[in-house]
C-alpha cells in the first residue's frame, strides 16, 4: 500500500542508487544553495522583466477581445462565455488594489503574470541545466521575445497561460528528482488543474506531461493507473473545474434562468467551450494553406529570438538527446503546441504559438549551458566570456524589441472612441452603432467605464422595434446619430422615412495631407486591407499624388508597400513585397526604421499592431491594414499622423435631428 511515498528501489533522477544516507544529506545541502541562488537569479529577472513591461505598459483602452476583458475587470459576475475565472479573478484583485479605471488595472495583471513567468522560467531552466547564467540567458531571452511581451502589456490571457504552463512544468520537474513523493505528484496535478481556469489551451500539455510520468514513475508506466494516483488526479481535477462555478452561477441570476439543470448544463458547455466556432478551428487550415504557413513560423520564430538564439536552441535540442526524459518532455511539449497553433484557423495564430515559444527557450538554454560547460575545460576567461556573449543577445533583443512595443503613448483606441461619441451627451443625443467587433467592444467599455452618460446601441438585430425607439427620442428632443453601418441599415430597410444628414467633422486624411508644407518628410504604409473595410483606391490616389506632386502611384495588389519621402517631391523609397521585411534609411537627420511586424493577409487581428514606424529609437507610428501616414518634423516630431481604409480610420457620423421644441 502507498501512504505519502510511493515504494520503489529507485532513487531520484541524478542520484546513483549506491549514494549513500551522508551523500545524500551533502547533496540535498548543495543543492539547497544552489536554490538559493535560483530564486535570487529568477527574482532578478522578474523584477527586470516588471520593470520593462511596466514602462510599456498600455494605458488604458484597446480594442477587439481586451476591450472586452478590460470591460469585465473589476466585475463580481462573468458569464459562461466569457469563461477564464482564474484571470478574471487575479485581474479583479489587481484593478481593485491599482484603483482608477478597470482598462489599466487589467492590464497591469498581465504584466505582474508575464513578469512572473519570466522568473519562474529562469528557476526552471537553471535548475535542469545546473547554470544560473543559462537560466538568467533562458528567461531575459523569452522575456524580450516580441510577442510574449506585446501581451504583457495589454489585457489578455496568454501572460497568465504561460504562467501556469512554467508553473505545471517546475512541479513536474519537481516531482521527478522524488518521483516516491505522492506529495509532490500533488502539487503538479494541482496547479495543471489551476492553469484551466484560465485558459484551455492547457490540454496541450498533457501528452508531455504523461509521457514524462510514464517514463519517471517508479513502477513503471502502470503505477499512473494505481487507484490512489487516478483518484487523485481524478480528484484535484474536479476541484479544479470548480473554479467554473463562478461562471455556472450567472445563469441562474439571467433574466431568463434555465428551466433545467441539464439545460443549464448544456448551455454552460456551449460558452464555455466556445462550441459554435471552436469546431471549425482546430485542424481548420485548409490544406492548399499548410505549406506556405512553413513561411508563417519561421518568421515568427525569428521574431521571437533572432536567428542567433534558434540556432543556439537548436544546439541545445542535440545536447538534450543525452537527458532522455527531459528531451521527451520539451520535444514533446514543443511538437504538440506547435502543431496545434500552426493547423488552429485563426486571425491571431501568433498567440497561440507562445506555448512552444516557451520549449524554445528552454532547449536555447540548454545550449548556452553546453558552451559554457565546453568554456569550462579551458579556463575561468573563457568562462566568463561565454557568459557574457550569451547574455548580450538578450539585451540587444531588448533594446531592438523595446520601441515596436512601447505603448505607453499609445492613447489611439481611446482617442477613435471619443471622438466618435465623446460629444453626445444622453439628454441632447442617442447613439445607433454598428461597428467592426473590435471597435464595438471598445466602444461598449467607453459607455461603461469612462463616459456613462452615453446612450447608444445597435441597430442589427433591432430593426423591427428601431421605428419606434428613433420617433420616441426625436419626440424628446434627443437627435438620432448613426455610424456609417447602421445608416446603411436604416436607410435599407426604411427608405427615405427620415433625413439622414451626414455631419461635418473634421477634415479627411486627404486634406491634411494637401495642407502639408512642402518638404515635410514623411513615411507612408500600404498594407492590405481587411475585406470588411476595403480600400479606397481613390482616397489613396489623392494622398499619393498630394505627398508626391503627382509623381508616384502605388501599387493596389501588393501586401506590404512602404513609400518614404518629403512632400512634394518625388518618393526616395518605394518598396512592395508579399512577404514582411523591414526597412532603414536616413531621412536627413533622423534614423528611421520601419518594421512589417505581421505575416499577411492570414494574420487578420495583431494587437500591438501589424507594423511600426520608429524615428530615432521613438515610436511614432503603429501600422494598421489599409492606409498609415506619418509626417515627421526635421527633429522627428510627429506632426500628422492618421489612418484610411482601416480600422483606426475615422469613423463618419450621420443625423436624424429632432424637430426645435419637440
Amino acid at each position: 500500500m502507498l501512504s505519502t511515498r510511493f515504494r520503489s528501489k529507485d532513487c531520484a533522477p541524478g542520484l546513483p542508487r549506491s549514494v549513500r544516507p551522508a551523500e545524500r544529506v551533502e547533496a540535498d545541502l548543495v543543492d539547497r544553495g544552489m536554490g538559493r541562488q535560483r530564486l535570487i537569479a529568477a527574482a532578478v529577472v522578474a523584477a527586470g522583466a516588471f520593470a520593462l513591461y511596466r514602462a510599456t505598459l498600455l494605458p488604458s483602452l484597446d480594442f477587439g477581445d481586451t476591450a472586452a476583458f478590460q470591460d469585465a475587470g473589476g466585475a463580481l459576475e462573468i458569464t459562461p462565455r466569457q469563461g477564464y475565472p482564474l484571470y478574471f479573478a487575479i485581474g479583479n484583485l489587481v484593478v481593485w488594489l491599482a484603483g482608477g479605471e478597470p482598462a489599466f488595472g487589467m492590464n497591469l495583471a498581465s504584466a505582474i503574470c508575464a513578469a512572473l513567468a519570466c522568473g519562474l522560467l529562469t528557476w526552471l531552466a537553471a535548475d535542469l541545466t545546473t547554470s544560473l547564467p543559462a537560466g538568467v540567458f533562458t528567461g531575459a531571452l523569452f522575456a524580450a521575445s516580441y510577442t510574449f511581451w506585446s501581451q504583457a502589456v495589454i489585457a489578455e490571457v496568454y501572460a497568465l497561460h504561460v504562467l501556469m504552463v512554467v508553473g505545471s512544468l517546475i512541479a513536474l520537474t519537481l516531482w521527478a528528482k522524488r518521483p516516491e513523493s505522492l506529495l509532490r505528484l500533488c502539487v503538479f496535478f494541482t496547479v495543471y488543474a489551476l492553469g484551466f481556469g484560465n485558459h484551455l489551451m492547457m490540454v496541450l500539455l498533457f501528452p508531455a506531461a504523461t509521457l514524462f510520468l510514464a517514463v519517471t514513475i517508479p513502477g513503471g508506466p502502470r503505477a499512473l493507473l494505481r487507484p490512489r494516483i487516478a483518484g487523485l488526479a481524478v480528484l484535484i481535477a474536479a476541484l479544479g473545474a470548480l473554479q467554473y462555478a463562478w461562471n455556472f452561477r450567472s445563469l441562474y441570476t439571467s433574466l431568463v434562468p434555465p428551466e433545467s439543470f441539464a439545460d443549464a448544463l448544456q448551455t454552460f458547455w456551449f460558452d464555455v467551450t466556445k462550441s459554435d466556432w471552436r469546431s471549425t478551428m482546430i485542424m481548420g487550415v485548409d490544406e492548399s494553406a499548410l505549406r506556405p504557413r512553413l513561411g508563417l513560423y519561421w518568421f515568427d520564430l525569428v521574431q521571437q529570438f533572432g536567428r542567433i538564439g534558434i540556432g543556439v536552441a537548436l544546439i541545445g535540442t542535440a545536447c538534450l538527446v543525452r537527458q532522455p526524459r527531459m528531451c521527451l518532455l520539451i520535444v514533446t511539449g514543443w511538437l504538440v503546441s506547435t502543431f496545434f497553433a500552426y493547423t488552429y484557423n485563426v486571425g491571431d495564430a501568433h498567440v497561440f504559438f507562445l506555448p512552444s515559444h516557451v520549449f524554445v527557450a528552454l532547449a536555447a538554454g540548454y545550449g548556452v549551458a553546453l558552451a559554457l560547460q565546453a568554456a569550462a575545460s579551458r579556463r575561468r576567461a573563457a568562462v566568463t566570456a561565454v557568459a557574457v556573449a550569451a547574455l548580450a543577445l538578450p539585451a540587444w533583443r531588448v533594446f531592438d524589441t523595446w520601441p515596436a512595443v512601447d505603448r505607453s503613448g499609445d492613447t489611439r483606441p481611446s482617442d477613435l472612441v471619443r471622438q466618435l461619441a465623446g460629444d453626445l451627451p444622453s439628454t441632447r443625443a442617442v447613439l445607433v452603432a454598428d461597428l467592426n467587433w473590435q471597435l464595438q467592444n471598445g466602444l461598449d467599455y467607453y459607455a461603461r467605464h469612462t463616459n456613462t452618460d452615453l446612450l447608444h446601441l445597435r441597430a442589427a438585430g433591432r430593426l423591427l422595434t428601431l421605428p419606434w425607439l428613433i420617433e420616441d427620442n426625436l419626440r424628446n428632443g434627443r437627435d438620432v446619430v448613426l455610424t456609417r453601418g447602421s445608416a446603411r441599415l436604416v436607410t435599407q430597410a426604411f427608405g427615405d422615412t427620415w433625413r439622414i444628414e451626414q455631419e461635418r467633422r473634421g477634415p479627411p486624411l486627404r486634406d491634411q495631407v494637401a495642407r502639408l508644407h512642402r518638404g515635410t518628410p514623411y513615411v507612408l504604409a500600404l498594407l492590405r486591407a481587411y475585406r470588411d473595410v476595403p480600400l479606397d483606391v481613390d482616397e489613396l490616389r489623392a494622398i499619393v499624388a498630394a505627398l508626391t506632386g503627382h509623381t508616384t502611384t502605388l501599387p493596389t495588389d501588393s501586401v506590404y508597400t512602404v513609400m518614404v519621402g518629403r512632400a512634394g517631391e518625388p518618393p526616395a523609397v518605394v518598396r512592395s513585397e508579399r512577404r514582411p521585411f523591414r526597412l532603414r534609411m536616413a531621412v536627413s537627420t533622423m534614423n528611421v526604421d520601419v518594421r512589417m511586424e505581421s505575416w499577411l493577409p492570414p494574420d487578420t487581428m495583431r494587437r500591438a499592431g501589424f507594423g511600426h514606424v520608429i524615428v530615432n529609437r521613438r515610436h511614432v507610428l503603429t501600422l494598421e491594414r489599409g492606409v498609415s501616414l506619418v509626417a515627421l518634423g526635421e527633429n522627428g516630431e510627429t506632426r500628422l499622423a492618421g489612418y484610411a481604409s482601416g480600422l483606426y480610420a475615422p469613423e463618419p457620423r450621420f443625423r436624424i435631428r429632432a424637430t426645435p421644441g419637440a
